[in-house]
């Protein structure tokens, strides 16, 4: 389990207030923000060297500090720190004249949703960037490594480009019968190759090239130095070499081994019932197909075909004739592909096929050529005849993929995605994945997972134990819930409660209440003095008959109102200030105990003191993040100064290691929770005097 990184956030502004309610936006957007206030030029400039910062939002006019200043310094010391502009009167000149010093944009004051929008494309801009700066640097490190490896390697390796050699290393010059590898910079692969295959090979070239071959190995006669022949067998691969791209060139001589080595290989990528490709392999096809698109900027595209209702059909024909089916179905996909389509079976109902040099028109086109010709065929399993359809999701392949396996993902979504267009509820459609159009229909589908979840009983609650490092009574949990998605895994709140309604947060934090309850009187009777943290969404601070309901519970069920500790975090408390004043005043006449969570994120995090009342308060999770500093214990000990000096008892969350705990043991916190002590459970069994 760990915290969140911190987006780190440094605003030159006089008004305190504007700084607190962007960092609230971002914290209510689920980025755990810590904010620090620049209003002169000292205290930019230590700010600036006292840490790294994600983002700088800067007022272009201040009484002792202007935004040129700010951007000027942020540039003099060379610091990669997207600037944003705010004004309160902008026009075009002004916002020109802005762009061209060097801030990333000129946001109108006040327009807080535009500001949020502006600074997370910044974040997710300035972490490509730091990707880019990192992946530059593995990849000098490995081209060195690669250029030494190359030279001594026993296998014989060339780059080749338009035909001639750009580097041979000593082993492939050796079989030539070549006493100095530079000797073959001069020559090209096509005179060394012998002349009645080079025809053939002239033709390989053209379809690796253009990629319509599925094979990268030659087989051929060559020629030595001395004109002698040299069975050889060729792999290519595509390559590049100072930067130029080229053909990475292997050369084995061919012997008795390479025949059981080619079978070998090809049992090794076949899927055994189908006698198509495995998913293995075309994993690794899909990766060196969405390579090339981003490096040459070729085009391409997947066809996910996930046959409908297959449980049913394996019901009525039975295993074995389900796997006809499957067998059946495979080998007319196959039928009307292209030879140069790569088809494979990924799943037990599942075939992918990748198609090269395809745009959307024509993937969109294939794909519904495939569907129709399956809608069409008649299987036939003993003495029955079977007719099945298929929904097919296709996903491009071209320079803005990122990886192979977000575009099989995207594919995987949009064949899913076919039962929700109209008249295609049962499946039997085509759907070219669109992100826009899916995040929509994701959130009524999230909606309605909770919903059958809350409906059914089945979301989980799991407890995780918070230790007292004081020796005092009682033992802490914290009741952490969980939606559990269609592949058995658990999904964390952080993940779903942002897409949902305010309605459907009110319903989970009363079916959380009303089950941690139910859990809390079991744990009771059975002796233990248990006492529960309860984390509760926005919503329930604003929910005026929450309190009368909550009480009847407590009423009802018999449990000691202080074993029910509640919990809201510091950016809920501060935009619902009011609202979280009356609530925990109330909760207090109960005799529940009041937490505030992710605490000290807050320009000033200790005025929220003064307007509510709690008894914990459990720190950021960013702070503990930071312990392996001197300046990031330091930034500890002091919000846990200030959290004792108000009387609250604090809690410090993931503590992953022994010396986190030894840290914290000299610093004043009361309570520490994490992984080293213990991860989340369905049972609340943590042997706490072992302590």
């Amino acid at each position: 389990m760990q915290a969140k990184e911190a987006i780190r956030l440094l605003i030159c502004s006089e008004s305190q207030h504007e700084a607190e309610t962007v960092t609230s936006l971002l914290r209510n957007a689920g980025h755990a923000t810590r904010a620090h206030i620049a209003q002169d030029m000292d205290t930019l400039k230590a700010k600036l060297n006292d840490q790294v910062w994600d983002v700088c939002l800067c007022y272009m006019e201040m009484s002792k500090l202007s935004g040129k200043d700010v951007l000027t310094e942020i540039q003099r010391q060379g610091k990669d720190i997207p600037t944003i502009y705010f004004h309160d009167d902008i026009d075009s000149v002004m916002a020109e004249k802005a762009l061209k010093s060097g801030a990333v944009d000129l946001v109108p004051s006040g327009e807080y949703n535009h500001i949020l929008q502006v600074v997370l494309r910044e974040i997710k801009n300035l972490k490509l960037r730091r990707e880019l700066r990192e992946a530059e640097a593995l990849l000098r490190e490995a081209e060195k490594r690669c250029q030494v490896l190359l030279e001594s390697a026993q296998d014989a390796i060339a780059y080749i480009q338009d035909g001639m050699h750009l580097f041979a290393n000593d082993s492939y010059a050796s079989i030539f019968g070549y006493d100095d590898s530079d000797d073959l910079l001069t020559i090209p692969l096509m005179d060394m190759v012998y002349s009645k295959d080079q025809g053939r090979f002239k033709i390989f070239l053209k379809d690796f090239n253009a990629g319509k071959t599925r094979s990268a190995e030659f087989q051929c006669k060559m020629l030595d130095i001395a004109g002698k022949e040299v069975d050889s067998r060729m792999m290519f691969a595509r390559a590049t070499y100072d930067d130029e791209p080229c053909i990475q060139v292997m050369i084995r001589a061919n012997n008795g081994n390479a025949d059981l080595e080619g079978k070998l290989k090809l049992i090794s990528s076949q899927d055994l019932l189908t006698g198509l490709y495995n998913k293995q392999y075309f994993n690794e096809q899909l990766g060196d197909a969405v390579d090339q698109a981003v490096i040459s900027g070729s085009n391409g595209a997947i066809a996910y075909v996930n046959i409908d209702h297959f449980g049913k059909c394996k019901v009525d024909v039975g295993i074995e004739g389900a796997d006809m089916v499957i067998c059946d179905v495979g080998h007319l996909i196959r039928s009307k592909c292209r030879e140069e389509d790569l088809v494979a079976r990924v799943g037990e109902d599942v075939f992918a096929i990748l198609l090269h040099d395809s745009k959307a028109e024509q993937a969109q086109g294939f794909a519904e050529h495939i569907r129709k010709a399956i809608s069409e065929h008649l299987v036939a399993v003993d003495q029955r005849t079977i007719q099945v359809t298929c929904s097919i999701g296709v996903a491009l392949i071209n320079e803005s993929s990122r990886s192979p396996k977000e575009v099989l993902q995207h594919a995987h979504e949009a064949s899913y995605f076919v039962r929700k267009l109209e008249n295609h509820e049962k499946g039997n459609g085509v759907y070219l994945y669109n992100p826009a159009q899916l995040a929509n229909t994701d959130s009524e589908r999230l909606e309605a997972k909770i919903q059958d979840a809350i409906k059914n009983n089945t979301l989980k609650l799991l407890f995780q134990p918070v230790i007292n490092l004081r020796d005092e009574g009682g033992e802490h949990y914290e009741t952490l819930l969980r939606l559990v998605d269609s592949d058995e895994t658990d999904v964390s709140p952080q993940n779903f409660l942002a897409d949902i309604s305010p309605e459907l947060k009110r319903k989970l934090d009363r079916w959380v209440i009303l089950n941690t309850g139910k859990r809390l009187a079991q744990q009771r009777v059975q002796g233990h003095d248990t006492r529960l943290f309860i984390n509760l969404t926005n919503e329930s601070l604003t929910d005026e008959s929450l309190l009368p309901w909550l009480q009847k519970l407590l009423q009802a069920s018999k449990l000691p109102s202080h074993a029910m500790i509640f919990q809201f975090t510091e950016a809920d408390a501060i935009n619902h200030l009011k609202q979280a004043q009356v609530m925990t005043k109330s909760l207090s006449k109960l005799g529940c105990k009041v937490a505030i969570s992710r605490f000290g994120s807050a320009i000033d995090p200790y005025k929220l003191f003064e307007h509510i009342h709690s008894d914990f308060v459990k720190v950021d999770g960013s702070f503990t993040q930071e312990l392996n500093t001197e300046e990031g214990m330091a930034s500890l000990k002091e919000l846990l100064t200030g959290i004792s000096e108000h009387e609250k008892a604090s809690i410090v969350p993931f503590v992953e290691n022994a010396n986190i705990v030894a840290q914290l043991w000299t610093s004043g916190v009361n309570f520490i929770q994490g992984f080293y002590l213990s991860g989340p459970s369905t049972q609340m069994n943590y042997e706490f005097n072992d302590d």
